[in-house]
Parts: C-alpha cells; sequence; structure tokens
C-alpha cells in the first residue's frame, strides 16, 4: 500500500463513528402543502446538516403512501410522517425518534370544520354537502373522520354530494374558509399554526368537533448511513439551544420528547375498524 493511501486510511479510521459522508434524507410528507413544507423544515435541514457534520436533503412526497414506501426501502434516514401513516408502516422495521411536543401537548385532535357561511350545525346537516379529507393513510384527516362518520351512521358517499382528497390540511382549510368546500377534517395542529400565522385564512372557519387526544405525529428513523442515537441527542436537546429554539418557535414547537410507542395503540384500533367496514365490497364509501 503507498504512503498516500496509508495516510488517507489512518484518517478514516480517526473519525468519530457517528459522521456520515451520505447526505442525510430528510423524507417529509404532506401533512401541509409542498410550498410550506419546505418553508417549514427548511431551517431544520440547516441545522441538522450542521450538528452532523455532512450535508442534508429534504425529499418531499404528496401523499402517504409514497413517502412510507421511502421508509420501508430506507431511501429515507428520518422522515416526519403522520400518526395514521405510522400506524400503517411495519413497526418492526421503524422505529420512532421523538414527537413534538406543542402548547405542552404530545397529543392531537382531529376537528371537523365547515365555513360559517354553509348552515352546517350538526353532523345531520353535512347531507348533499362538499366534503374534504386529506389523505387515505392520515390519522386526522382520513381515518379519523371515516370512523366518525361510520359510528354515526354514515357508511356511504353518496350522503355527500361530493368528496375531495386535497392531500394537505393546509389546502383544506383554505377550501373551507373560501367556501369551495362545506365541510373539512383536519389536523388540529395545522389549523392552529395558520390562525397563529395568518388568521384571516381561517376567519370564515367554524369548528364544529373535536376527536379524542391521538399522539402526536412522530419522526421516525430508517437509515443505514447514520446513528440513532445521536439524532436522538440533537432533537431532544435542540430547545436548550438558541439555534434550535428558534427553528422550533418557527414551527409552533416548544421541544421534541421521547413516546412510548403504546400510545399509538388507539389509533390502530380505529383503523381496524375503518378498514374492517372498507374491506366490505358493498361499503362504497370513501
Amino acid at each position: 500500500m503507498s504512503l498516500l493511501k496509508t495516510i488517507i486510511l489512518s484518517i478514516l479510521i480517526t473519525i468519530t463513528p457517528f459522521t456520515s459522508f451520505a447526505a442525510l434524507k430528510i423524507g417529509v410528507s404532506s401533512i401541509v402543502s409542498a410550498e410550506t413544507n419546505l418553508k417549514m423544515y427548511e431551517g431544520l435541514s440547516e441545522y441538522l446538516s450542521k450538528k452532523l457534520a455532512t450535508p442534508a436533503e429534504i425529499i418531499y412526497r404528496k401523499n402517504y403512501k409514497d413517502m412510507n414506501e421511502l421508509i420501508q426501502k430506507k431511501e429515507v434516514d428520518i422522515a416526519f410522517v403522520c400518526t395514521g401513516a405510522f400506524v400503517s408502516m411495519n413497526s418492526t422495521t421503524t422505529e420512532i425518534i421523538v414527537v413534538p411536543q406543542v402548547s405542552q401537548r404530545i397529543t392531537y385532535n382531529s376537528i371537523m370544520i365547515t365555513n360559517k357561511q354553509s348552515k352546517i350545525t350538526s353532523i345531520k346537516d353535512m347531507k348533499y354537502k362538499t366534503l374534504a379529507l386529506t389523505d387515505p393513510l392520515s390519522n386526522t384527516g382520513y381515518i379519523y373522520p371515516v370512523y366518525y362518520l361510520i359510528k354515526n351512521g354514515i357508511k356511504n358517499r353518496s350522503y355527500f354530494k361530493k368528496v375531495y382528497y386535497t392531500y394537505s390540511h393546509d389546502k383544506s382549510i383554505y377550501l373551507v374558509n373560501k367556501g369551495v368546500v362545506d365541510v373539512a377534517f383536519v389536523d388540529h395542529m395545522v389549523f392552529d399554526y395558520i390562525k397563529k400565522r395568518s388568521p384571516k385564512d381561517v376567519e370564515n372557519i367554524q369548528i364544529l368537533h373535536k376527536s379524542p387526544d391521538f399522539p402526536n405525529p412522530p419522526i421516525v428513523f430508517s437509515s443505514n448511513h447514520y446513528n440513532k442515537e445521536q439524532l436522538d441527542q440533537i432533537f431532544l436537546n435542540m430547545h436548550r439551544d438558541p439555534e434550535g429554539a428558534k427553528i422550533l418557535r418557527n414551527l409552533n414547537i416548544e421541544r421534541f420528547v421521547k413516546i412510548d410507542n403504546k400510545m399509538y395503540n388507539e389509533v390502530i384500533k380505529i383503523k381496524q375498524e375503518v378498514d374492517k367496514h372498507l374491506s366490505n365490497e358493498s361499503s362504497k364509501i370513501f
């Protein structure tokens, strides 16, 4: 072996095992629209890049199914996913890193919103109205809403004039606020984030129903290149770092915390009920 090769090999061996030459690939699902996602997560991407001393790349997918496939194939290292998408994955190959704490809570809700001019005051008034859902793997934008509708006797999409899929919560909120759609089910954290940033974008909206508490959407780990424990520590200590704390404030997050996977069991049960109903070929719902 040449002297130069020996020197290079020696340098590589002494580099910390946590450092990777592969770019950190950060998967972001369409909880909000692509443009909003990039604005929200760009600062976090740069922060992780600096902490890991490696490039970082945001990989966006329009629907949760496509992102889940990337996670299962380990084509992203970490990913921000919704609760419903997480419980739809193979939990034996996907680990949770952390979840966000927002307003001192690690839980969130699905809310049913309507336009104030729609004159909808109860679920009975929704007949022959237009409904917006987000994504078939979304907990707050599909799984819980379908469960809620089934429990209230609505078992066929013909109950509605039209059912739309928007593939992002902010788009559903926009459509209801503008009166284009009568009813939507959305993530309450996205609604609160928009209300805080731009009150006019929710000024025509009223909330008619709020779900039980569900565990917040997690950040999951799926990497052959990075060390999970190191990423744990970066996320868990962000709120103690002035730069990290600023990024968290922009995301409307107080800090990241650990969570027990068992907290997702109730969502799994609800999804199983919905799946059972949908497996019936005569149930042409949604």
